[in-house]
């Protein structure tokens, strides 16, 4: 019987493999990477630097084969007081340093352009509360086996429990209707970069069964 786990950073470079591995043709990567050769030495290194940086109260669940994971972000207001936001200590502007210097080293002089367009996604989010599904990765051994789904599950049941709207942004149109079938709504279309389609979407509660 397939198992949904909560995973821990303990599992952090098995993790970031996994993502590394599923989004590496991604349409949306594929424009922030375009070195077809480094694309998956990079997304490694993106993906750990987002796992080091994670949200406080953020929640991580997958398989515990490890074949597919889900990072969810708290509604904004719910976490922690320090989250999202410079305390004094520095912790914001640090990250935020250390993460334009990865950038600029692994792109160079793309780094500015690809930063814009991930600040134009980050603007353009959703105001309402949410909890927000930021990554979904299967490894491509794994995929087409229904896993995906599966790992939402938990959170797509919380969200319902609580009366609470989920939200995600597609950077690839084959996976709108999968999201559908979930639930997801399309809210419009807009294109980044490179004419990088993103489709956010959101999902209503639904009401318990009787």
């Amino acid at each position: 019987m397939l198992e949904i786990v909560r995973l821990g950073l303990e599992r952090r470079d098995r993790i970031a493999a996994i993502w590394a591995d599923a989004f590496e043709r991604d349409p949306l990567m594929n424009w922030i990477f375009p070195d077809d050769t480094a694309r998956l030495a990079s997304l490694r290194r993106w993906w750990g630097f987002a796992l080091d940086h994670l949200l406080p109260g953020a929640e991580l669940h997958g398989t515990r084969a490890d074949g597919c994971v889900a990072y969810w972000q708290p509604p904004r207001g719910e976490e922690p007081t320090s989250a999202g936001r410079d305390d004094g200590s520095g912790h914001e502007s640090n990250a935020q340093a250390e993460f334009v210097a990865m950038m600029t080293e692994l792109l160079g002089d793309l780094a500015p352009s690809r930063m814009e367009a991930l600040g134009k996604m980050q603007q353009a989010r959703l105001s309402d509360p949410h909890w927000y599904l930021a990554v979904l990765g299967t490894s491509t051994d794994q995929q087409s086996r229904g896993l995906g789904g599966r790992v939402l599950v938990p959170m797509l049941e919380r969200c319902d429990r609580i009366g609470m709207l989920a939200y995600l942004e597609s950077s690839n149109p084959a996976n709108v209707g999968f999201y559908r079938r979930l639930g997801f709504e399309p809210l419009g279309e807009f294109l980044l970069g490179g004419g990088v389609l993103i489709t956010p979407m959101t999902r209503e509660p639904r009401p318990p069964e009787d």
